[in-house]
């Protein structure tokens, strides 16, 4: 079975995609207590509460597959966009230690998808850059969660899978084609209701 490390996992959703098809989570990280609250009701392996810079790697079981939605908020456009000037755009140093120590096949990367632009494009560079003198055919697209799933929410993010090229020369990887499968609201309205149940000021 495919084995997979996640780090930044929040309550578990890039987790729970990858159990659903199938892969083995061998552990996760995540620091916000609340959040871990949350991920535990949800999850039986192992996870690992505590900062990502306070990790020692080499106390982690090898994965073939590491994830990581590292921290978004210093690139997003909703912020004050400092990228790697400030602690929190410095993470994505650290996934590449995690990166160089684990040296997993596959590596999935999420992010806002001001990514690519921050910085007139330059912190995007630096970070393909960074992948690709590790060894990997790297594949990038932004994906809005409406197009591929039921999820009711107009979210832009973009996704970048990097793949050693001694498995990709045997299957080439490519996204999936989009398929909307959103809802309108007016499908999930009762055409046939009991009017004492509506609620009047």
């Amino acid at each position: 079975m495919i084995t997979v490390g996640s780090l930044y996992s929040g309550v578990g959703g890039i987790d729970l995609g990858f159990q659903k098809e199938g892969f083995s989570i061998s552990w996760s990280n995540e620091w916000d207590k609340n959040a871990c609250i949350t991920f535990r009701k949800n999850f039986k392996h192992r996870l690992i509460e505590k900062d990502i810079w306070d990790i020692d790697f080499s106390k982690l079981s090898k994965v073939d597959v590491l994830t990581a939605g590292f921290p978004c908020q210093t690139f997003s456009v909703a912020g004050l966009r400092k990228g790697f000037k400030e602690k929190r755009g410095k993470h994505f140093f650290r996934i590449l230690e995690c990166i160089d120590f684990l040296k997993p096949s596959v590596v999935f990367l999420e992010n806002v998808k001001n990514l690519k632009n921050h910085n007139s494009g330059n912190t995007f560079k630096t970070i393909i850059e960074c992948l690709k003198l590790r060894e990997y055919s790297i594949h990038e697209k932004i994906i809005n969660t409406k197009e591929l799933t039921e999820i009711p929410q107009n979210r832009e993010r973009i996704y970048i899978v990097c793949i050693t090229k001694s498995i990709e020369k045997y299957k080439k990887f490519s996204f999936p084609n989009k398929n909307v499968k959103t809802k309108k609201i007016n499908s999930l309205i009762l055409k046939n209701y009991d009017s004492s149940l509506i609620y009047n000021d």
